[in-house]
Parts: C-alpha cells; sequence; structure tokens
C-alpha cells in the first residue's frame, strides 16, 4: 500500500502534538493569496486552536477588513487546506510595535 509523503507527515505531525502549528504554517503560505497582498502586510495568522484563527491586525483599518471578509477567509482556507478545520476568524489589534510575520507561537 502506497501513503503519500504528506499522509506521513500529517501522521507525524499528529503523533508529535505539532498538528496544529503545522496547519498555521500553511495558512500562513497562503495568506497573501487569500487575502490579497496589501492585507496581508497589515495583518497575519497569529494562532490556531479549536478551528479559531486569531489574526493580529497592526492597526484598526486591518482588522475592521479581516472582520468584514472573515467569512470568505474561512471559505477560502477550507478549500485550500482542509485538513486545518478552520470554522471561525477572530481578529485583534496588536497592541505593541507592529513588527511583521513573527514565529509560529
Amino acid at each position: 500500500m502506497l501513503v503519500s509523503l504528506r499522509e506521513i507527515l500529517q501522521r507525524a505531525a499528529r503523533g508529535l502534538g505539532i498538528e496544529p502549528a503545522m496547519h498555521l504554517t500553511q495558512i500562513r503560505a497562503a495568506w497573501a493569496d487569500v487575502v490579497g497582498l496589501s492585507l496581508a502586510e497589515a495583518a497575519e495568522p497569529h494562532w490556531l486552536h479549536g478551528g479559531v484563527l486569531v489574526v493580529v491586525a497592526a492597526h484598526p483599518v486591518a482588522a475592521q477588513e479581516v472582520s468584514l471578509r472573515r467569512e470568505a477567509i474561512v471559505r477560502d482556507l477550507r478549500e485550500r487546506i482542509p485538513q486545518a478545520q478552520v470554522r471561525r476568524v477572530r481578529v485583534v489589534v496588536s497592541v505593541g510595535k507592529w513588527r511583521g510575520r513573527r514565529g509560529v507561537s
């Protein structure tokens, strides 16, 4: 029986308990295609837990744009990365200095 490399990696990630981090990495890789480059530069996926994707925005305007598009974002992410099981997007405005892309948390 042949098993795809993708399935092997998913099983390994699941076994190691790092599957949510792997899904977040996949979401971040697709983010600019999902929301567009300008919004991707002002808002980024920060955390994924229990189907809730937390997006951190650099300013209120970016947060509002993500909020207005949240249903389309969920739909697009579910089509692109179904194994991530994104059900909802929650957006927050960064309280600190915006630094752009951060590491996986």
